[in-house]
């Protein structure tokens, strides 16, 4: 499963690409899949560093990365958890 995850990775970088061109000016999405076609990340860059909203999924379909970064900063969390369970008040 793991080189099957690798092989969509280098494909959605651009592997077909020569090595020594440069990266694309526009904002670029990545999107790797596991074996049965599900998402696995969604990944947007920029002049080769991440840049917007960054996601990725465990093979149940759980969320557990989702943050978004901006000029080099992250914003959201990765596989986050309380410290305590939320309580409702009313």
């Amino acid at each position: 499963m793991r080189f099957a995850l690798l092989c969509a990775t280098l494909l959605a970088m651009g592997g077909d690409r020569p090595w020594g061109e440069s990266f694309p000016q526009q904002l670029e999405e990545r999107r790797t899949f596991y074996p049965d076609g599900r998402p696995y990340e969604v990944r947007h860059f920029l002049h080769g560093r991440e840049e917007g909203l960054q996601q990725a999924w465990t093979d149940d379909g759980t969320l557990y990365v989702n943050y978004e970064m901006r000029n080099g900063r992250r914003y959201g969390f990765i596989n986050a958890k309380p410290c305590r369970p939320v309580e409702e008040t009313r």
